[in-house]
């Protein structure tokens, strides 16, 4: 433990020093390394501060007392690779890590999760719900937090169970969890069919939330202490949800639900009273804005919402607090800033910081204090002259819908004339890209390449229309809209139409994959890094993995436009078959353990593409999953982008 102090102490010297400023370009390694500081989480009383901190190749989770800037305790993280943090006091802090693996009892891949406790007075790490009795080996979402016992050690956590008297589907039922002992007993028990609970400000159970997949039926009910059914707040049929349960008012007598309506223009928050399942609102509506998620506290009481956008805004029911929050983000109206974190009594707000000249950092606001106090900086490596600007703007696509969209260039290149281009479409598709620190953009850009990132029909974060206009779309509109943003830059004279490349991952992959297939005129390369090329693959292996009645199949079906049976419009759209219409070279870049987009889909698209006798060149990374979690092959997939782009254009 004292060598990670001493390199602990040493890490806080660096984050919170002054760096010098560099004019060079940064390298390669600098955009490839993972986030330095990052998950900065606040205690409740907002003296402690913890995040995760990666030096050297050496992962960390770091405890400080913000205003001595001393260091408190830290844990090696390299085997636990937290993915969030959260305090439940001054004492303890929860470490929520995955990990996919492969279990013989389970057919595939699978991205398991667990819980740890870091006692912060000892230094002392365990894991959470360990030996607890009943606990299902086989389960995702794991370390979950529900509600804290004000008067006790006791905290809450929701995890799948083996049936009391055995036999049957593992059921939903929350643990009580005590810190002190480290010890767990199930508190209350579900079925199969639940998928959330919510308690009082004691842990008591107050609803349940279930959906039978099979006869497709939502309902929400109030239960007592022991969990069982009181009254039926909520039933509706329906293949996919249209509300989601998010959490509670402050006075415990309502759930705060996310409800999806025409009326509404799209989703948006309600209160459903638990003494009858009377629903009021919207409330924290704003016209125009989509919302994000909920501000909530470790009990899932909700104090506000964030919208989405290229930049986040707020709204909150305290108006003092929502006033404060908004004059906050106003002095930092050239920067994205984002609320990571806030002591109980919301008198300390931490907000994440991106963009303009910053490569990213954590900033403290004390309420009454006009200057912020910088914890940590993202990306020591590139400083603030390194950033390359990013614009926000839109272009008409040839349907007359507005597409938003974000360039990014440097000045010098911009100001050049029409230099190559490469488009990057994002992941999901139900996701969109955010004006900040992107690491990839920021990357191509800085090495003179013009970078697009379209938020195409079918993108969420610009309103329920723009997300819903992306159904049935893949390989149609969806596309085309990518294709009228390279003509908009190269009607502005900023693109060379001769130098053109589509860089793209996850459903951003899939696009690029299609822009080869379907546009093959105008792209001079594609490189797809965890792309899919087969629908009907993609639609099986979901099928085999989460059961025919799973409401995950009922989701991609709409959103591809077809079922699994409908075999000639899933070929139709699925760059796989297509291999013979490719004249660019193509890039396939795929992690080994990616249990989204599983490798297959790479591997069939380079088998088609070498039977067409086509140009393909095809990178394995090597424990990697979907999300380029390791810094390793995010810097081995830098290089072979770099090396492919710089060759074809």
């Amino acid at each position: 433990m004292t060598d990670h102090v001493t390199r602990i102490v040493a890490v806080i010297a660096l984050l919170t020093g002054s760096l010098a400023a560099a004019a060079e370009l940064a390298p390669l390694e600098a955009y490839g390394k993972l986030p330095t500081y990052d998950m900065f989480e606040l205690s409740p009383s907002g003296k402690l501060g913890a995040s995760r901190v990666t030096v050297d190749g050496q992962d960390m989770v770091l405890v400080i007392d913000i205003d001595r800037n001393e260091f408190l305790t830290g844990a090696n993280a390299e085997h636990v690779n937290p993915r969030w943090l959260r305090f439940v006091d001054d004492n303890q802090l929860i470490l929520v890590a995955g990990e996919t693996m492969r279990k013989l009892a389970v057919r595939n891949q699978f991205d398991f999760s667990q819980g740890f406790a870091l006692d912060i007075s000892t230094g002392e790490i365990q894991t959470l719900l360990r030996r607890a009795e009943y606990l299902h080996p086989y389960q995702s979402g794991l370390g979950r937090i529900v509600g804290k016992d004000p008067d006790s050690n006791n905290i809450y956590m929701p995890a799948f169970v083996k049936p009391r008297h055995g036999g049957g589907s593992p059921v939903n039922a929350v643990y009580r969890v005590d810190l002190g002992r480290k010890r767990a007993k199930v508190a209350v028990w579900g079925n199969q069919h639940t998928i959330d609970w919510f308690l009082d400000a004691n842990g008591s159970p107050i609803a349940r939330e279930d959906f039978n997949d099979e006869k497709n039926v939502h309902r929400i009910w109030a239960v007592s202490k022991d969990g069982d059914e009181k009254d039926l707040l909520y039933e509706e049929e329906s293949e996919l949800r249209t509300v989601s349960t998010v959490g509670v008012t402050a006075e415990r007598d309502a759930l705060v639900l996310l409800i999806s309506t025409e009326d509404a223009g799209g989703w948006s928050y309600y209160l459903m009273s638990l003494a009858d399942g009377a629903i009021s609102g919207p409330v924290l509506a704003t016209e125009g804005r989509e919302i994000g998620r909920v501000i909530t506290d470790i009990n899932r009481v909700v104090y506000g919402v964030e919208y989405s956008g290229f930049k986040p805004s707020y709204a909150f029911f305290d108006e003092e607090l929502h006033e404060r929050v908004s004059a906050q983000q106003h002095r930092m109206a050239d920067v994205a800033s984002r609320l990571v974190s806030w002591s109980d009594d919301f008198q300390r707000l931490v907000f994440e910081i991106e963009g303009g000249w910053s490569s990213g950092a954590y900033v403290v606001f004390e309420k009454g204090e006009l200057q912020p106090v910088m914890v940590g900086q993202s990306r020591p490596g590139i400083v603030g002259e390194q950033v390359v600007p990013v614009q926000i703007t839109e272009y008409e696509a040839r349907d007359g819908m507005t597409i938003p969209a974000l360039v990014t260039a440097m000045n010098s290149v911009r100001e050049a004339g029409p230099a190559p281009l490469v488009v990057l479409p994002h992941g999901g598709p139900e996701s969109h890209d955010r004006y900040g620190f992107d690491w990839l953009a920021q990357f191509i850009a800085s090495r003179g390449y013009v970078v697009l990132q379209p938020q195409f029909r079918g993108s969420d974060g610009f309103g329920h229309e723009h997300t819903v206009a992306g159904n049935g779309e893949w390989g149609g509109k969806m596309q085309s809209d990518l294709d009228d943003g390279v003509n908009f830059l190269i009607e502005q004279g900023i693109a060379d139409p001769e130098r053109v490349c589509m860089v793209g991952a996850s459903y951003g992959g899939y696009a690029a994959l299609a822009a080869g297939a379907f546009s093959p005129d105008m792209y001079r390369c594609v490189a797809a890094i965890a792309g899919v090329s087969d629908l009907r693959k993609m639609l099986q292996r979901k099928r085999s993995e989460r059961g025919r009645d799973d409401w995950v199949l009922d989701y991609w079906e709409g959103l591809y436009g077809a079922g699994a049976s409908d075999k000639e419009i899933l070929r139709s759209i699925s760059p796989a078959f297509h291999a013979d219409a490719f004249k660019a070279p193509v890039l396939l870049i795929h992690g080994k353990k990616d249990t989204v987009v599983n490798i297959e889909q790479s591997k069939l698209m380079r088998k088609a593409l070498r039977k067409a006798g086509k140009d393909v060149t095809y990178v394995e990374l090597k424990g990697e999953d979907h999300w380029l979690t390791q810094e390793e092959t995010r810097i081995e997939t830098l290089q072979a982008v770099a090396a492919f782009i710089d060759k074809h254009l």
